[in-house]
């Protein structure tokens, strides 16, 4: 909410810079703010998807460094964001695909607490959580 406030405060400002430099507010001016907008908005949308991935990326690199398997297809759910916000804790389900043995099976991972300590991320169950895999 308040980084909405930030954005339209902005813009308000950013209008009325652009309306002060030339003394109009014309479709050259129109054409000005809507590209400036569009452009901050993409970049605002690009910056927060990749801090979203960030820590399932590092789930599934970490994964497959400890167990020495490859996951072929992976998806994940963040549990913590529906009930508390929280920017330093973060709780996790992952579902993902590997092949062990030349067989497919699918495997998940509940509740899986990451810990964000500046700008590294800690696994504080990774290894007490049990992993369920079935045969696919």
């Amino acid at each position: 909410m308040q980084v909405i406030v930030l954005i339209i405060v902005l813009l308000a400002i950013l209008a009325f810079a652009i309306y002060k430099i030339n003394n109009k507010f014309g479709t050259k001016e129109i054409a000005i703010l809507l590209a400036v907008i569009i452009v901050s908005s993409l970049v605002f949308v690009l910056i927060s998807r990749n801090q979203q991935e960030k820590v399932p990326l590092l789930f599934k690199q970490k994964y497959e460094s400890e167990k020495n398997i490859k996951i072929s297809k992976f998806t994940y759910e963040r549990v913590n964001n529906k009930t508390v916000s929280s920017k330093t804790n973060f709780i996790y389900n992952f579902d993902y695909i590997i092949f062990k043995n030349k067989e497919e099976y699918f495997c998940k991972m509940n509740n899986i607490k990451v810990k964000k300590i500046q700008d590294e991320y800690i696994f504080e169950n990774f290894n007490e959580v049990k992993e369920e895999c079935q045969k696919n």
